[in-house]
């Protein structure tokens, strides 16, 4: 057995067993001896810990360091050749009798601070030449290193199963927080709903009782006490309406409606609903027509609409309030525009939260609840749509609503990427072998760990120099991620190319980058490359991997 090969093996051994049986057959079959022993030490004794010998020794014995010729290599920290073991003063000679023994060697388990020994033993007399001795020594070193390796191996086991515990427990503490957290957010959408739904029976009743006796009464005093109270009823039933809509909205009730809609069915309903309001305020009221037809929720839409139509004449004093249509890029904006009393620009960033209101010197009152925008932009996130504000204070404000029209290109540029079901998930392809280079350890484990979640080979590298041995030593990799700067002024397009060149082939690679300068965004990637910004989302890097394995 070459003692290279026993090398190779001890480095790869994993437990104290493995390295004792395989420094045992070597030690015996590298020098010819009958019999090996494996010796270690614990504290002021020889404990005799394995064998392997043409007849019993000593295994499982434990003896005083004083005693023994090993306790003596220890103590010494040096190799003891006994050609005869009777004329040696060192050894116990009695111990041996029993045995076969005539000759021996032994040598230290680690020169600095022995921490065993192995003994070599010849049944006829025989004294161990120095190549003998060299090569014994070579093992013992070689088997405190494995020896050390198995004690770090174990101590990084013990902290992975220790830190596996804290994110295990972490996981379920945050999982138990998720839902106390659901569960307050479901009980307070119910609560909402039920409220809602409970007041509106008395104000119903209200309203027509106080509709009852504006019919039955003539006093002057009376009707404009009746007045007020119709407007304080009409206000409470907006509210509970207004909340009714936040709860179901909350509680995940409301759920898009799809289609395609022509737009000008839509425009004309609020044309005529909201006319009577503006002129009531001696307001000009101005809805272009529009015959684009769009692909969203109409009734959700219009909700929208209706709230920011109703905002805009609430706080308009004079001027106008419009509605129009402009052509955007992609799509088409939806624009609601009046000349009311504006937003000051520190104001804008609070506009749609609960209960906020914007007043100017002209506001002698409350004129509402400020949820009607906190419920615009409930619906705008529900149908992923997006909506700018610009105002001028004393000039009026600007809402435009980008939406997407109705077709094929549109439809496709539109529609929200789905997250991929269970069983696509579990169909999609990413490469066997993924080469890994990045430099940032922290980075580099947790990229490992996703990619090992689903199924990867990942060979880890954190330079191009160790990408390109990790190559060498594995072959090519189906797969290199990269992130597009690393040590050493390297970039992440050095170790594709020199990967490339190689392997004599268009490896296929993912560059990710953190770096917004227009060197990187003027980068083109060629069909076998793709580029990711960070920080990237685990379903974009494994879509682009997917993509990948599955491109020619």
């Amino acid at each position: 057995m070459p003692l290279i090969s026993v090398l190779q093996k001890l480095a790869f051994a994993r437990d104290l067993a493995q390295i004792r049986q395989i420094v045992c057959s070597a030690a015996r079959e590298l020098t010819g001896a009958d019999g090996t022993t494996f010796v270690l030490r614990e504290a002021d004794q020889c404990y005799y810990a394995d064998e392997d010998a043409i007849a019993p020794l000593w295994k499982g014995m434990r003896f005083p360091l004083e005693t023994c010729i090993s306790g003596w290599v220890m103590r010494h920290r040096t190799a003891a050749v006994v050609p005869d073991i009777y004329a040696d003063a060192r050894i116990p000679a009695e111990a041996y009798r029993p045995t076969f023994v005539k000759s021996l060697v032994m040598v230290p388990i680690r020169s600095r601070e022995p921490i065993g020994a192995i003994g070599n033993y010849w049944a006829s007399p025989h004294e161990a030449t120095d190549k003998e001795v060299r090569m014994l020594q070579a093992l013992a070193d070689a088997a405190a290193l494995a020896l050390e390796n198995v004690r770090v191996y174990g101590e990084l086991e013990q902290r992975v199963r220790e830190r596996t515990r804290e994110l295990e427990a972490a996981r379920e503490a945050a999982q138990q927080a998720l839902e106390r957290a659901e569960r307050a957010h479901r009980a307070k959408s119910r609560f909402l709903a039920t409220a809602s739904h409970d007041l509106r029976q008395p104000l119903q009743s209200l309203s027509l009782l106080n509709g009852s006796l504006r019919r039955m009464v003539r006093d002057p005093n009376v009707l404009e006490a009746l007045a007020q109270q119709e407007l304080a009823i009409g206000a409470a039933s907006r509210l509970v309406n207004t909340l009714l809509d936040i709860s179901k909205l909350e509680s995940g009730a409301v759920r898009p409606q799809i289609t395609d809609f022509a737009l000008a069915e839509l425009l004309e309903e609020l044309r005529q609903e909201f006319a009577g309001l503006a002129q009531a305020k001696g307001l000009q009221f101005n809805v272009e027509p529009c015959d684009a037809r769009l692909r969203s929720d109409p009734t959700l839409l219009g909700q929208i609409l209706r709230n920011l139509l109703a905002n805009a004449i609430k706080y308009t004093r004079q001027g106008y309030v419009a509605l129009r249509c402009a052509a955007r890029p992609g799509g088409l904006g939806l624009q609601v525009l009046d000349t009311g009393i504006g937003i000051p620009a520190d104001h804008l960033a609070h506009i749609f939260d609960e209960f906020y209101q914007v007043t100017g010197p002209q506001s002698r009152s409350r004129e509402g609840f400020g949820l009607g925008l906190s419920i615009v932009e409930r619906l705008v996130k529900l149908l992923d749509l997006k909506l700018e504000v610009s105002s001028e204070p004393g000039r009026g404000s600007e809402f435009t609503l980008a939406l997407p029209v109705s077709g094929p290109a549109a439809q496709a540029a539109s529609a929200p990427a789905a997250a991929p079901d269970a069983a696509v998930q579990q169909g999609r392809t990413y490469g066997h072998r993924i080469l890994l280079v990045e430099d940032d350890e922290g980075v580099r484990e947790a990229t490992r760990l996703l990619l090992e979640s689903v199924g990867c080979q990942v060979l880890a590298a954190a330079s191009s120099a160790e990408a390109l041995e990790q190559a060498d030593a594995h072959g090519a990799p189906d797969l290199l991620i990269s992130d597009y700067h690393l040590d050493c002024a390297q970039t992440g397009l050095d170790v594709i190319s020199a990967l490339r060149r190689r392997f004599g082939r268009p490896l296929k690679a993912i560059l990710v980058s953190g770096d917004t300068s227009p060197a990187i965004k003027a980068l083109v990637p060629d069909r076998h490359l793709r580029l990711a910004a960070k920080p990237v989302e685990t379903e974009q890097l494994l879509q682009l991997m997917s993509e990948l394995a599955a491109s020619e």
